[in-house]
């Protein structure tokens, strides 16, 4: 599924190794935020410009918790 608006570009992807993983770009800022879940634990990966910036690995339980705790 790709949703898509003027200034947003959502793409769910897959890998090689088959891990599936989601990125939204800001087209404005050229910057990318990527969120895969690998196992028990989910990536978050942001870059600016192309430059991989941060990364920051949490547990599933706690991802679906700020979810949960935002809606």
């Amino acid at each position: 599924m790709n949703y898509m608006n003027l200034n947003y570009e959502y793409k769910q992807k897959e890998k090689k190794n088959g891990n599936r993983f989601v990125t939204v770009r800001d087209k404005g800022e050229n910057s990318l935020l990527e969120v895969e879940r690998k196992g028990n634990q989910v990536e978050i990966i942001t870059y600016w410009k192309n430059e991989k910036t941060t990364k920051f690995t949490i547990p599933l339980e706690l991802f679906e918790k700020m979810f949960k705790d935002i809606n």
